[in-house]
């Protein structure tokens, strides 16, 4: 897995990543087939763009 490190290109990802979380965590709660092991995995691809984010951000400075 390799992230882009352009700014919009990580701020659109996480947008779709917290959409993607959301019908994930509605599919999980009406009992829907789901693997639950995807909810993790976004949640941790987020926190590694937003990882990424901070420290191109201190970086920068």
């Amino acid at each position: 897995m390799e992230l882009n490190t352009n700014a919009n290109n990580l701020a659109e990802e996480v947008i779709e990543l917290k959409k993607q979380l959301v019908f994930l965590r509605i599919k999980k709660v009406t009992r829907q087939k789901i693997n639950t092991h995807t909810i993790k995995q976004a949640q941790h691809k987020i926190s590694q763009i937003l990882q990424l984010n901070r420290f191109n951000k201190s970086q920068n400075k």
